[in-house]
């Protein structure tokens, strides 16, 4: 990760610490810091990344008091301006900062053009109805242990969702860019090689903690999405979702087609266990 990327994020974190919140970092970043103390050949693949994709929960929007401190601390105290095509949920900075806002669903709160509003006119998030649990098992990341070439702050903390919720995100995303106006090959690509990744780089008590999950929301429409996709893109290595991964730039590029297909053949069973 980049020295100015770092930089954005311990701001972040230190204005959000400050009223007592650790921001919850979701998208490419998120994956860098679940994953900053883990080795394994897929670590390598983790893409770099120019942005923050940060998610609020519904304690945050609902919390008055917690919604109008996160709109100031974006808007005013780090000058983050909205972008004039995205209303109130993706800011810019200069230089080349980039912050999105992703929000879990809300009654009451959703309004026109899939959008949560967090505090009227000034920020609203991007709805993410498949965030529904993003709000459980989470994980707390120092920044300094994360980054530990950097000059972060030691006490600096933010949160990523936990595997499971991660692979829900990416599955439903991979989904979402696959299919219909939103079409996009490349991010289709770099969903599904992200679903990749967290699978080689899970350990056991991931796995176990994510069928815990999936046992208490086993009656979710979410869920059973989740498991609808997974069974009609990423059963078979030959299917859509591993041939997409199969296709990305730089998948473990020294190898045969052979090694590779069998790469893919343990992340293929890793997932339908998960999800089976």
């Amino acid at each position: 990760m980049n020295d100015i990327l770092v930089g954005q994020l311990s701001e972040l974190a230190r204005a959000f610490n400050r009223h007592g919140i650790k921001p919850i970092i979701c998208g490419g970043l998120g994956i860098y810091l679940c994953f900053h103390n883990r080795t394994g050949e897929a670590r390598g693949l983790i893409r770099a990344t120019n942005d923050i994709d940060l998610m609020l929960t519904k304690s945050h929007i609902l919390d008055q008091s917690c919604a109008h401190a996160t709109a100031e601390i974006i808007t005013g105290e780090l000058r983050y301006v909205a972008r004039e095509d995205c209303r109130h949920f993706r800011f810019k900075r200069i230089p080349n900062q980039e912050l999105d806002v992703l929000a879990q669903p809300v009654d009451g709160r959703i309004i026109g053009d899939n959008r949560v509003r967090i505090v009227k006119s000034k920020l609203h998030g991007r709805l993410t109805n498949e965030a529904v649990f993003i709000h459980e098992d989470l994980q707390t990341i120092k920044l300094a242990d994360a980054f530990p070439t950097s000059d972060v702050d030691g006490n600096l903390e933010v949160q990523v969702p936990s595997l499971t919720n991660f692979l829900i995100l990416k599955i439903c995303a991979f989904n979402d860019r696959d299919e219909g106006v939103r079409n996009n090959i490349a991010r289709v690509q770099t969903h599904a090689l992200d679903i990749y990744i967290i699978l080689m780089l899970a350990k056991r008590d991931d796995f176990k903690e994510g069928r815990n999950f999936l046992a208490r929301h086993a009656d979710s429409e979410q869920i059973q999405k989740v498991q609808s996709i997974v069974a009609n893109k990423f059963d078979s290595i030959d299917q859509r979702g591993w041939q997409c991964v199969l296709g990305t730039a730089g998948f473990h590029a020294g190898h045969t087609i052979e090694q590779r297909r069998k790469k893919l053949e343990d992340a293929r069973s890793r997932l339908v266990r998960w999800f089976q």
